[in-house]
């Protein structure tokens, strides 16, 4: 992906945009149904269900964070979470899977602790990385295999 587009996911027919960054202030549109597309400000929630399509059928860099909301570390990585989901939309998606939740995710990447990251490129597995991280070296992490 060029360092001037971004990609939006349009919120009325899923058709994944690829919108110049100089055009994101002119409210840009879906090029296959012409809704608004919205810039998304947050980690998206993976379900089972959607994870090929959220993950592994997206075109660009994908996050994926197995977490749990009885993990104390996976809690105090929120914030940074978040706060990474907004800088760097339309770069990277942010994903996030509960483990309590989606079982079947958790039991598929026999995931045995929490929090762990796995990073995605077009679909393809490029990192991995158990623990929590401060921010600086979670983003340095990313950079790195990007």
């Amino acid at each position: 992906m060029a360092n001037d587009t971004v990609l939006l996911r349009c919120p009325a027919c899923k058709t994944v945009n690829r919108v110049p960054v100089r055009k994101l202030g002119d409210l840009p549109r879906c090029g296959k149904c012409r809704a608004l597309l919205e810039f998304p400000g947050a980690p998206v929630a993976v379900t089972a269900s959607g994870f090929a399509e959220e993950i592994l059928q997206w075109p660009g860099a994908v996050l994926a964070e197995f977490w749990s909301p009885t993990c104390g570390v996976c809690r105090s990585l929120e914030p940074d979470i978040y706060a990474l989901a907004r800088r760097r939309s339309g770069r990277l998606k942010v994903a996030t899977i509960n483990v309590l939740q989606e079982s079947s995710l958790a039991n598929r990447f026999q995931i045995r602790a929490v929090p762990l990251f796995l990073l995605y490129r077009h679909g393809i597995k490029v990192g991995e990385m158990k623990g929590g991280l401060p921010k600086a070296q979670l983003e340095a992490w990313i950079d790195s295999l990007l």
